[in-house]
């Protein structure tokens, strides 16, 4: 699996995540556990269920994500073909993303993030944004975005709630909604949308 399809999915309630090449993190027998294969090993981390995070941030050290390298307190990785290097350092609220180009060093994003695999994430799926712009959408299959879809109007409450998710992770708005398409389209099948206690939900398609 290459670095942009490597992220952590956290599950807080059972103090449990699963990094997508099969590093799994989990609080069990009053420690903290990193299990990848047949390997297990212990951390440090303190035996509680708020340091989920750390125990993250602990097992990348030990066994970094694919095409990522971690030294003196930065990550690093080169993207392919263009060689350009991206980098992840801590800064004063967070984490942030910069992009290297020779001896220029540029801020990739204003936001900072949370903890360092949201930034490598949110970085490693730029890595076609080497050079040019970051911002705006990017053409697609050789076409420029021509067409928008209807605006969506929402209470405040969901609103910030919609920006916490997105932060968690580590996407905008735009590449949450197309990520959302594509796996809707995918899933046809099996999952399909009804209203529960007068809100939308996903819910599994069933024989009935």
């Amino acid at each position: 699996m290459d670095a942009n399809g490597i992220r952590w999915v956290r599950s807080a309630r059972v103090n449990t995540a699963n990094r997508t090449d099969g590093v799994t993190v989990m609080l069990h027998d009053n420690r903290w556990n990193m299990v990848a294969g047949k390997r297990s090993k212990p951390l440090t981390t303190p035996p509680i269920s708020q340091f989920l995070d750390k125990a993250i941030e602990e097992a990348d050290v030990i066994l970094p994500p694919a095409g990522w390298t971690f030294k003196d307190g930065t990550w690093k990785s080169v993207a392919p073909v263009s060689g350009t290097v991206w980098s992840v350092s801590p800064s004063e609220d967070g984490w942030a993303v910069h992009r290297i180009n020779g001896d220029d060093a540029e801020r990739a994003s204003r936001t900072t993030f949370p903890t360092a695999d949201r930034a490598r994430y949110w970085a490693s799926v730029r890595f076609d944004r080497s050079v040019g712009g970051l911002r705006g959408p990017k053409p697609r299959a050789g076409a420029k975005s021509a067409a928008k879809l209807p605006d969506v109007r929402v209470t405040e409450d969901e609103r910030e709630k919609a920006i916490e998710v997105l932060g968690a992770l580590g996407t905008s708005y735009s590449e949450f909604v197309r990520a959302a398409l594509t796996w809707a389209s995918e899933n046809l099948d099996q999952w399909t949308v009804r209203m529960i206690d007068d809100q939308p939900r996903l819910v599994r398609r069933t024989n009935a």
